[in-house]
């Protein structure tokens, strides 16, 4: 009874803060506030935006913009089958992001730079972007340092633009985080990109012994550790906007003015990346790739191609966005440390697959809107040798999602109110339960099919369903 309060009641704030009326948008000037200070040449002009502080003078310009995202979640967890786990329920309330970003240029406007600090990360990751582009060319600019790696469209766009509070299931599965090294870009076309492009290389730094994908986001030092070993990321993303540029976002905001035209846009990324791992901690060679040898060195490499393309439409508040992954990871023993597996049980290959699908409208232009969200995960397990035990790195997964969103000023200052539902098949453990651990899902932590040394008929249910609804405050200034 207690979670059925709490879920009313959660819904009844949000709908009356839904409710609320509305302020002006649209008609109010850019500046809410200038102050000019200028003495001729060498004067400095401080502005207040609609997006933070901004201060400009000869050859320099500071803007400061601070995002903050304060949400109420409730969790309802409920698994299928009489022997399913059941009764993981919460409701939280949380600052969920906190991000101050200075940006702008110095010496001349080509020289542009970014510093991104995430107060609610800490520790190594307090710093989530720090970065300097010479930005020479329409056609060719460089950028040097630690960024968002320009790959698939859903987490290139601002986490302050979403439909829903937080990007998809599939996304956080496939999405390539931060990263730091080189990147040219450029586009041709100006008012019309025809073509728009990103390249580079990048650290390859392991997100997880058993997650093949990069994840650089933590500061690292000029020293040899198994996280840093000589190890590189490839990266490339191509996108055409024919019929005039559209924006990174999961919406369509423009105006009366704007909204009657036609847009749509087409991407295409390919990513390559190496790194060694840890293959006992993983639990994929179990007690044959105990250890490491004196250099410290991982004995096992992995090397993971990852593919995505994608699509978004844009027309009278109408937008809709797909996208498909495609990730294949082969393992190998490398170097000096080589061995002979024979007789012992092989490394396989793992090849994943998912795609997502959203759509949103606006009821009311850059006011008010809804949208629906529909992704599917599909992973392949590890197999070890003959041995008939498969193992998931992930699981398979279907998400569906209603999102709400009233927007008072734009995401500078909104109210959006989601419901999931989230449907995870549970994956198996390659030991019957000896020793292995319950795998991390992207919502919760998944508990195992196989109870220790149990059968699969003792085991608990096949699949574990979340229902989840999210209630969050956005403001930006």
């Amino acid at each position: 009874m207690s979670k059925l309060l709490s879920m009313a009641l959660m819904l009844l704030c949000g709908i009356g803060l839904l409710a609320a009326p509305a302020m002006a948008q649209s008609g109010e000037p850019e500046d809410l506030g200038r102050i000019n200070r200028s003495g001729g040449e060498g004067g400095t002009d401080t502005k207040l935006s609609k997006k933070g502080l901004a201060f400009t003078t000869d050859g320099f310009e500071l803007k400061v913009t601070t995002r903050v995202q304060f949400r109420l979640t409730y969790q309802n967890e409920v698994a299928n089958g009489e022997n399913g786990t059941n009764g993981r329920d919460f409701i939280n309330f949380r600052v969920r992001r906190a991000k101050t970003a200075f940006s702008g240029y110095i010496f001349q406007k080509d020289f542009q730079y970014k510093l991104t600090l995430a107060w609610t990360g800490g520790g190594n990751d307090l710093v989530e972007e720090a970065y300097f582009r010479w930005a020479a060319l329409q056609y060719v600019n460089i950028t040097a340092g630690q960024t968002k790696l320009p790959w698939n469209w859903e987490e290139i766009t601002s986490s302050g633009s979403q439909q829903f509070v937080d990007r998809s299931y599939v996304n956080e599965v496939f999405n390539q985080d931060f990263a730091k090294g080189l990147t040219i870009d450029g586009q041709v076309g100006e008012d019309t990109p025809w073509l728009k492009y990103w390249v580079g290389i990048y650290n390859g730094r392991l997100k997880d012994d058993d997650d093949f994908r990069n994840a650089d986001v933590a500061l690292i030092s000029d020293s040899f550790s198994n996280t840093v070993d000589g190890e590189m990321m490839l990266n490339l993303r191509l996108e055409t906007h024919p019929l005039g540029a559209l924006k990174h976002s999961l919406n369509d905001q423009r105006g009366d003015d704007e909204y009657d035209k036609v847009l749509f846009a087409i991407g295409l990324a390919v990513n390559w990346f190496t790194s060694g791992y840890d293959a006992d901690a993983a639990g994929i060679r179990g007690d044959t790739a105990a250890g490491s040898p004196a250099s410290g060195r991982e004995r096992t490499s992995q090397d993971t191609w990852a593919i995505t393309m994608d699509g978004h439409f844009r027309w009278h508040g109408l937008s809709l966005d797909v996208a498909y992954f495609w990730r294949h990871t082969e393992f190998h023993n490398r170097g000096a440390n080589r061995f002979d597996p024979s007789g012992k049980a092989s490394v396989g290959s793992l090849t994943d697959s998912g795609f997502t699908v959203d759509v949103a409208y606006f009821i009311l232009p850059k006011q008010f809107n809804v949208g629906i969200r529909f992704n599917m995960l599909n992973v392949e397990d590890f197999w070890q040798g003959g041995d008939a035990r498969s193992f998931a790195l992930r699981p398979d997964a279907t998400e569906l999602g209603l999102s709400v969103n009233y927007m008072v000023q734009g995401d500078n200052l909104k109210l959006t109110l989601d419901i999931l539902m989230v449907s995870q098949q549970l994956a198996l453990r390659p030991d019957n339960g000896s020793g292995a651990r319950s795998l991390d899902g992207v919502y919760n932590s998944l508990p195992n099919r196989v109870l220790g040394g149990g059968t699969i008929g003792s085991s608990e249910s096949d699949h574990n369903d979340l229902w989840i609804v999210r209630l969050q405050l956005q403001w930006i200034f």
